[in-house]
């Protein structure tokens, strides 16, 4: 037994096959997720926005709107000024006068002969003239006289002489034509405009930025940025854990889900093609039917059978001789022509050893020695390089795996690079060998070989491979 098989999985190297299948599926799945993504008009927007936001441009934009405030703006001042010259003693009385009814009554009366008579009379009495007038024309002077007094006491006339020395009057005549009122009424008209009104709105507002075009895009860039596949995209971009699937190609799979692709497998051996049919060697306790023990139901199960059929055998010098044989067993083989560079073989496999077969899959070329076992299980249970030595005897290069658990699936592999031979289990490298004298075409086989009796509880047997696929370097 092997302490490196034993201490893999006590040190839990070697993970359970399902955990291996279902990240390579999820890898996969991003894989082909990233490929998407990658030539997208979606990825191509988010990079667009993203170099804008990083953008000088961008950020002085952003710099200029949060700054701008109403307090200390152009309108700002407009309005203040506005309310300061509203506040004024003069202006407050020009706009109590400017269209009151006491206006109205002062303008008519000035308007009348009674300002200009009251003020000529006025003179008139108060002057000398009138001194003069009194003695000489007493009638006349007195007359005018009497005159001045009943306009003295008129309500026009006191109320035009009281209203025209009135501060307020003084003041609305000072305001009348005054820069100041000027300023007003642009500032009234000004402050009250559209235009101010929804510029000093724009400044008020604490969501400004927020009803930009510049944060619209933003917002596009973060809501882009947050989505899965995208976050997945830039996760693995510039990563190495898609190099597997960017280095080599799928050349040959087989998940045999239906009948047996004969395009891909042959039920009768190489070395038999030419018969037409199967035939053992001396010694053998079984005979390899022509598929009547192969099954494909989801995976591909070899069958051995307690079963008595005819058969031949390769016997020297007398050639094909029929046998009777106990057992049957089955073999598949491509004819590919795999081992063309650098190339990975790996096959889901359930390991379960008897140790009165041999279950192999293995790569071999036409001369059958040497072979590349992905794994050998029943009497040995191994993985490596096996070959004929000058007696016929099998001498191998490899692996004990018979700690491995009874029962359980694993994926073996074996990578081929040049004379180089890696092979993994479950993802996990367990052995490597040089052989220069391995590069020429191979063939995959697969089959199960009977080596001693077999209790009939154990029977039927079965050698069952969940998949097979082969890769090549691109």
């Amino acid at each position: 037994m092997s302490f490196k098989i034993f201490s893999l999985q006590l040190t839990g190297k070697i993970k359970p096959v399902e955990k291996i299948e279902n990240q390579r599926e999820a890898l996969y799945k991003n894989y082909q997720e990233f490929l998407t993504v990658e030539k997208s008009d979606e990825l191509k927007e988010y990079i667009e926005l993203e170099s804008y936001i990083n953008s000088s441009d961008f950020k002085k934009k952003k710099a200029e709107i949060e700054s701008l405030q109403f307090k200390g703006s152009k309108e700002y001042n407009e309005l203040a000024e506005f309310e300061k010259l509203k506040k004024t003693k003069k202006l407050k009385h020009y706009f109590k006068v400017v269209d009151s009814q006491d206006l109205v009554r002062f303008e008519k009366i000035e308007n009348s002969e009674k300002p200009g008579e009251f003020k000529t009379l006025k003179e008139y009495v108060g002057g000398g003239k009138f001194a003069q007038d009194k003695k000489e024309k007493k009638e006349e002077a007195f007359n005018k006289k009497n005159r001045y007094r009943l306009l003295k006491s008129d309500p026009d006339v006191r109320f035009y002489t009281r209203f025209k020395k009135s501060s307020l009057y003084r003041d609305f005549l000072d305001v009348k034509s005054s820069n100041d009122l000027i300023r007003y009424k642009e500032l009234k008209e000004r402050t009250a405009s559209n235009s101010f009104l929804e510029r000093k709105a724009y400044l008020e507002d604490k969501k400004k930025w927020e009803k930009t075009e510049e944060f619209t895009k933003l917002r596009k860039f973060e809501e882009i940025k947050g989505r899965p596949h995208i976050q997945n995209y830039f996760k693995y971009k510039g990563s190495n854990d898609f190099d597997f699937f960017k280095g080599w190609e799928l050349t040959f799979e087989d998940n045999f889900s239906g009948a047996l692709d004969s395009g891909k497998w042959s039920t009768v051996n190489k070395w038999a093609e030419h018969v037409g049919e199967n035939f053992s060697l001396p010694g053998d306790l079984h005979f390899f039917t022509s598929g009547e023990n192969i099954k494909t139901n989801g995976k591909l199960t070899i069958e051995v059978k307690k079963e008595k059929v005819k058969g031949k055998i390769w016997k020297m010098p007398a050639g094909f001789v029929p046998v009777d044989f106990d057992y049957t067993s089955g073999l598949l083989s491509t004819s590919n022509g795999f081992g063309k560079g650098e190339e990975i073989f790996e096959a889901k496999i359930k390991f379960q050893p008897l140790k009165q077969l041999v279950s192999t899959l293995s790569l071999s070329g036409d001369n059958g020695s040497p072979m590349v076992n992905l794994l050998e299980m029943g009497t040995k249970n191994r993985l490596g390089i096996s070959k004929l030595d000058s007696n016929n005897k099998i001498q191998v290069e490899g692996l004990d795996i018979s700690n491995l658990k009874p029962g359980k699936w694993y994926i073996f592999s074996v990578e081929k690079s040049g004379a180089a031979f890696t092979w993994k289990i479950n993802d996990t490298e367990v052995l490597s060998i040089n052989k220069n004298d391995i590069q020429y075409p191979l063939n995959l086989n697969a089959s199960t070989i009977v080596v001693d009796e077999i209790p009939g509880h154990l029977l039927p047997n079965a050698f069952e491979i969940g998949w097979v696929k082969c890769y090549r370097k691109k």
